[in-house]
C-alpha cells in the first residue's frame, strides 16, 4: 500500500503463494481483496494488513476480483472459466455463474449490485443478473482475450478492452 503524498510503500502485503492478479479496495477502504495463481482469494485490513480470512473452493487460479458496491460481496473470475459471488461476511462462495470456455479476466458489478459483467479468453463478454444466476447477454464482438471490462456508473454501457487492440463500447 502506498502513501501518494510521500510516495512510500507503507504496507507490504504477503501471503499468496503464486503470482497475484488482480486486487481491489472495498468501498469504504476498510478492505483489500487479492486473488492469486494459488487459487485463492485473501481479504486483508488495510490499517493493519493483516490477511483476515482466505477464500479457498477455487479449482483454479483466480484471475480477477472486484468487491459489489455495497462492499457486501465479492466476484471473481478464474482459470476454469467460472464466475463466482462470494458474500464477504459469512465468507462463502454463493453463486456459481458458468457459461465461458475459458479463463475469465475481469469481472465487475453494475452500480446497483443486481448484475455482473465478466471478459474472458472465448473472446466474449457476458451480462449475468445475480438474482436469477443466469447469463441475460453474450457480446462477441472482439477477436481475441478480453482482459477488462467495466459499467459505465449510470449501468447503461459497458466498455472492454482487448488483446485485438480495441476498445468496445456497449449499449
Amino acid at each position: 500500500i502506498w502513501d501518494l503524498e510521500t510516495d512510500k510503500c507503507v504496507l507490504t502485503l504477503e501471503g499468496h503463494r503464486g503470482t497475484v492478479y488482480s486486487v481491489a479496495f472495498s468501498p469504504d477502504g476498510t478492505k483489500i481483496a487479492s486473488c492469486s495463481r494459488d487459487q485463492t482469494i485473501r481479504l486483508w485490513d488495510t490499517d493493519t494488513g493483516e490477511c483476515v480470512c482466505t477464500l479457498e473452493g477455487n479449482r483454479a487460479e483466480v484471475h480477477s476480483v472486484t468487491f459489489s458496491p455495497d462492499g457486501t460481496q465479492l466476484a471473481s473470475g478464474s482459470l476454469d472459466g467460472a464466475v463466482r459471488v462470494w458474500n464477504v461476511e459469512t465468507r462463502e462462495c454463493v453463486l456459481t455463474l458458468e457459461g465461458h470456455r475459458c479463463t475469465v479476466y475481469s469481472v465487475a458489478f453494475n452500480h446497483n449490485g443486481t448484475k455482473l459483467v465478466s471478459g474472458a479468453s472465448d473472446h466474449t463478454v457476458r451480462i449475468w443478473d445475480l438474482k436469477t444466476g443466469k447469463c441475460v447477454l453474450t457480446l462477441a464482438g472482439h477477436t481475441n482475450i478480453v482482459k477488462l471490462v467495466v459499467f459505465s456508473h449510470d449501468s447503461t454501457m459497458i466498455l472492454s478492452s482487448s488483446f485485438d487492440n480495441t476498445i468496445c463500447l456497449w449499449d
